[in-house]
């Protein structure tokens, strides 16, 4: 449970989904490497990674 400041808060949770998008982009390269070969079920502050068509996505909805 977060105790800091609201500033903080925003600012660990804009971090979280830069890694969130970093994990997505690696996990889509993986996927390219060797198709249907990917299975992954992640979540962090502020966002889920979702498979889509393309590849996977950082979901921070």
């Amino acid at each position: 449970m977060h105790t800091g400041s609201a500033d903080e808060l925003r600012a660990k949770t804009a971090r979280s989904q830069e890694i969130g998008e970093q994990i997505a982009a690696l996990l889509t390269e993986a996927e390219q490497i060797a198709p249907g070969s990917v299975a992954a079920q992640v979540r962090g502050l502020g966002f889920t990674i979702q498979r889509r068509s393309s590849g996977f996505i950082a979901d921070t909805r």
